[in-house]
């Protein structure tokens, strides 16, 4: 049963992030009927030597269940006014609903459900150690598919995505994406992991040859010298992917995560020679690749920067503007999940003959689909998990663990800075990825022994 929850989670995420990253629903579909399956069936089978031993987060999955289920569900029309609606905006109705948009909200529902479900079917596979060590290898896995795609696309310049011609981002690294941020989004969760890897093997491989006069001799002996350049290869092609992607958030994002990873590794037992020598192999390989492929390319994009996050003209920050304002009419309880695309044109001021469908801002975005309490028990619980892996993930009993815990907090701190310029969760490929790697936080800090 164990094996079947683990090799169909995996699957899902494999298609999710193939299928063009989950955005076409009819592919994505798919994932979802996998997941939900498999959770159906968790229930049925009646297996709670499974559940049991798992510490369950259930208050805010419940919370936000409720609170989208209240957007969709028919109100009386006195009650408009305690939700942001005038009698005016029924248009004589007797009953209406929180949500502008009840079909964008159902679906959304049936995205975030679908979500959870990843998230528990992670936390009963984490329980064991190989399942666990399996699904984090997936991953890596995957997201060097991903890279190894995207420098095939821009090297030869065969932009497509299998057998569908790309429209958009002809001269960027995209993957089996449509959007080069979004592929960096991907790319930016699973890079912290072959960071934290590469440290550890590294570690272990200073400590075995230090107190000899043939020091240098001793680590190119060693075998554990080419799991380190192994992680390290791994690690490079994913920020090199990144950066041929010339998504200015991604790189941004994992360059701080990988500061992150770094800074806590010194928490721990790490010592600073280990840290140092493996930032300095990562970025010597990454001054390689600037120095091959050239850095005019990335240099253009930031000199770009300036233009596209000024207070003026149609950009990003014209869209948050506008949407503050969507904010301010329903600071409570939102306008319906999924519903920022029917909202918005309410108080656009921006890109007025375009539809813009996303605040480009995963913060305001869910806000003011959600209202303040929505935002708060979402990006709280994830400010949670990651407080709670910080302060833990020293205290693992394997370097496994320990890498693994240090891989999800640069994977988490990655997205949350993506997050303030574009809109990463509102993919269901990375959002179903993150959903997996929360669980898998949450399972290292709240560890009851690990099965084998």
């Amino acid at each position: 049963m164990l094996r079947f929850l683990e090799v169909g989670l995996i699957g899902a995420v494999c298609l999710a992030v193939l299928a063009f990253g989950g955005t076409a629903p009819s592919f994505f579909f798919a994932t979802q009927v996998i997941v939900l399956s498999l959770g159906v069936l968790l229930l049925l089978a009646g297996q709670r030597s499974l559940v049991a031993p798992i510490h369950l987060p259930v208050a805010v999955p419940l919370l936000l269940i409720v609170l989208v289920l209240l957007q969709i569900l028919p109100l009386p029309a006195f009650a408009a006014p305690l939700f942001g609606r005038t009698l005016e905006d029924l248009a004589g109705r007797s009953h209406f609903t929180v949500s502008i948009a009840q079909y964008q909200t159902v679906s959304h529902l049936l995205l975030l459900v679908t979500y959870l479900n990843a998230f528990f079917l992670t936390l009963v596979v984490c329980q064991y150690r190989n399942s666990k060590k399996r699904l984090v290898f997936a991953l890596l896995a995957l997201g060097m598919f991903e890279a190894l795609y995207g420098l095939i696309q821009y090297f030869t310049g065969w932009q497509q995505i299998f057998t569908y011609v790309k429209k958009y981002y002809l001269e960027d690294a995209t993957g089996t994406y449509i959007n080069r941020n979004h592929f960096a989004g991907l790319l930016e969760m699973i890079l912290p992991f072959a960071v934290a890897f590469a440290l550890l093997r590294a570690e272990v491989l200073l400590r075995n040859t230090l107190g000899g006069v043939a020091t240098i001799s001793k680590i190119v002996s060693r075998n554990e010298l080419l799991s380190v350049v192994f992680w390290l290869f791994l690690a490079a092609n994913f920020f090199a992917a990144i950066v041929l992607s010339h998504s200015r958030m991604g790189m941004i994002s994992a360059l701080v995560s990988l500061i992150t990873v770094m800074v806590l590794a010194g928490t721990s037992s790490l010592s600073a020679r280990t840290r140092a020598t493996i930032a300095a192999l990562f970025f010597l390989g990454v001054a390689g690749l600037v120095v091959w492929i050239g850095s005019d390319p990335v240099i253009s994009r930031f000199e770009t920067f300036g233009q596209e996050y000024n207070l003026t003209g149609q950009n990003r920050v014209s869209i948050w503007h506008d949407t503050l304002g969507v904010i301010r009419r329903h600071p409570f309880f939102g306008t319906g999940f999924g519903s920022f695309s029917v909202a918005y044109p309410s108080v656009q001021t921006a890109f007025l003959n375009l539809l813009v469908e996303h605040a480009h801002c995963d913060y305001l975005e869910v806000v003011s689909e959600l209202g303040f309490p929505g935002g708060l028990l979402v990006f709280g619980s994830i400010f949670w998990i990651l407080a709670l892996t910080v302060r833990n993930y020293k205290n693992a009993q394997e370097r496994f663990d320990k890498a693994a815990s240090l891989g999800c907090i640069g994977s988490i701190s990655a997205i949350l800075i993506h997050s303030l310029a574009d809109f990463n969760l509102y993919i269901p490929a990375n959002a179903l990825i993150f959903a997996v790697i929360l669980a898998l936080a949450w399972s290292n800090t709240h560890r009851r022994g690990a099965l084998s």
